[in-house]
């Protein structure tokens, strides 16, 4: 089991959520998504990350200023005649703080209805749901796009 994950298995066992336990996870995400697009600080357009045999993996760039970003990272999956967004994750990089925080997934406003802190569903606890879903995201990520090659989407 590999540091992180053990982090992750404490802060998400806790009885308690509090700011610094959800401010762990920020750091992490924000380590493991500079090691899965290493060109991140400087992108400010939609670009893909591409690695066979998987599915192309995509950052939309909503926003670049000089100490922030917000950006989604997801699949583009197509189903029948559309094509979905999966997961959909969108994010905040604060890039002087070294910080990523999940601002939603989806667009939906719970992702998992039965999860350990349904009775202490508080701002705290559903922002460490957030990361907490991103961090084991990344995780995925890292496995199948580490070292793929990032260009600019058409």
């Amino acid at each position: 089991m590999t540091n992180d994950q053990i982090l992750n298995k404490l802060i998400y066992n806790q009885k308690k959520v509090t700011y610094s336990n959800i401010s762990d996870i920020f750091e992490l995400n924000f380590k493991k998504i500079s090691r899965l697009i290493p060109l991140l600080p400087s992108i400010k357009d939609d670009f893909v990350g591409i690695k066979k045999p998987s599915n192309d993996l995509f950052l939309l760039c909503h926003n670049k200023a000089p100490y922030t970003g917000t950006y989604t990272l997801t699949h583009k999956i197509k189903s029948q005649e559309i094509i979905i967004n999966r997961p959909d994750i969108c994010f905040k990089i604060y890039f002087d703080a070294r910080l990523l925080e999940v601002t939603s997934i989806c667009k939906e406003t719970r992702i998992n209805d039965s999860h350990p802190l349904i009775t202490d569903c508080s701002d705290l606890a559903f922002q460490l749901e957030l990361n907490l879903f991103m961090l084991r995201w990344l995780d995925y990520c890292l496995e199948r796009y580490n070292g793929a090659e990032w260009s600019k989407s058409k």
